[in-house]
């Protein structure tokens, strides 16, 4: 059975958090005036050559005043609590277009850009009530469901997202909260009530990859630990709606210890306690490390003012082989 200790003393103490002991300051950024008139310079130029989100490119939008942030935004998403709320866009500034573009600038700006399905949702991917109440289970983010913890996978390549953007263009009238929990924090609660348990959350499973999120000749499940330390770092990936039914299509139904180990981690996924709890407003943007946080969201009605967010998924540039090729082969195969 894998180890489940120690956690490496790179990982920061200060992803060890609960919703009492989250310094504040550091979980927002506010743009600047002047990257503002940066934005809006970009966007006339987008404008005036009929570039969109899916033609537009690195040297077509140029935020300098934001670049010289962008170092101390890494550090917080990778050292720091692990998330980030970037603010300071006034609601109702840019239409739901000129959103996505801006939303995808900054997002390029902290890691490169991957995309999320083979034939569409190449840059990003709107997550709004789209009226799909059955289907594919893993898309909750189609519907106004609640939407338990769980991390953005990346099923479709082989390796995870290293961050997670939400751009919200609309809010809910009600309801739609987010919420975030720390994977130290997962992992030390774990430890304290049930160290018996904690080796298992180390173990290997199945996980059922999205419909639209994977290569049809792969298979349905992909195949990781819900715990691990790599890279210096604590990660995390989970989602109960792709682990039990993907043990089932492997023919590994979950034992009964495992069935434990699970239904504790969702108890603790599930304390107010141990989570940041709060509401995104039209023109912020949520960043997140995805592999060592897990997010969710609270139910909203149907329809409930048109909630709309805008979902980015990046690679880390500056950590590892980042994306050079050469690398990234390296890397994995050497």
């Amino acid at each position: 059975m894998p180890d489940a200790r120690p956690i490496p003393p790179t990982d920061p103490d200060a992803r060890l958090w609960s919703r009492d002991t989250l310094d504040p300051a550091p979980l927002r950024y506010t743009l600047t005036a002047a990257a503002l008139d940066e934005i809006d310079t970009a966007l006339r130029f987008a404008r005036e050559n009929g570039l969109t989100v899916d033609t537009i490119e690195q040297e077509d939008f140029r935020l300098p005043s934001f670049a010289r942030d962008v170092a101390e935004l890494r550090a917080r998403l990778d050292k720091g609590a692990g998330f980030v709320v970037i603010g300071g866009i006034p609601e109702g500034r840019y239409d739901e277009a000129e959103s996505e573009i801006v939303a995808w600038a900054l997002c390029n700006y902290l890691g490169q850009i991957i995309r999320q399905g083979i034939g569409q949702d190449r840059r990003f991917f709107t997550v709004s009530d789209k009226g799909m109440p059955g289907g594919d289970p893993t898309r909750i983010g189609a519907s106004p469901k609640r939407s338990p913890k769980h991390s953005d996978n990346g099923c479709l390549e082989p390796r995870s997202p290293g961050y997670l953007a939400l751009y919200c263009v609309r809010s809910a009238a009600e309801g739609g909260e987010s919420t975030l929990i720390s994977a130290r924090t997962i992992h030390d609660t774990v430890a304290r009530e049930r160290p018996d348990l904690l080796p298992l959350l180390f173990e290997t499973y199945h996980f059922r990859a999205p419909q639209a999120h994977v290569w049809p000749s792969k298979g349905p499940t992909v195949q990781m630990p819900i715990l691990e330390v790599k890279g210096g770092e604590l990660r995390v990936h989970y989602a109960r709606v792709m682990v039990e039914p993907g043990m089932e299509m492997a023919g590994t139904p979950l034992s009964a210890t495992q069935r434990e180990a699970l239904d504790l981690l969702d108890d603790v996924l599930d304390r107010p306690e141990l989570n940041h709890r709060f509401t995104l407003q039209p023109g912020e943007m949520l960043v997140l490390n995805n592999l060592v946080l897990l997010h969710g969201r609270e139910a909203f009605a149907a329809g409930s003012g048109g909630r709309t967010l805008k979902r980015f998924w990046m690679w880390r540039r500056h950590i590892g082989p980042g994306t050079d090729p050469a690398a990234l082969d390296m890397e994995e195969f050497a």
